[in-house]
């Protein structure tokens, strides 16, 4: 998971603060922007939710058909971005 707008491990733990289910993540590292990289701790070695009945909706929404910005995934995600100009869609 990744958070634009959190750039330092204080405004991680204020975000966890304010959000107490965010507490399930912790962080993993940054990519090659510097932008934080966040992994949840409920993940099992098999990579499913060990708590599945109360994930957040952001997990139960993930994957989305459609992003509506530019995505870069991190190494090992599993999934890849398909990136389509306007002339693609044209075709």
């Amino acid at each position: 998971m990744y958070s634009y707008d959190t750039y330092t491990e204080k405004e991680f733990k204020i975000m966890q603060f304010i959000f107490p289910a965010y507490r399930r993540f912790y962080i993993k590292g940054r990519d090659y922007k510097g932008n934080l990289i966040f992994a949840c701790k409920l993940v099992t070695k098999e990579g499913l939710c060990s708590d599945y009945k109360h994930r957040l909706r952001m997990c139960r929404n993930y994957p989305k058909r459609q992003i509506s910005y530019h995505a870069k995934l991190h190494d090992g995600c599993g999934y890849k971005v398909n990136v389509k100009t306007f002339e693609d869609y044209l075709k």
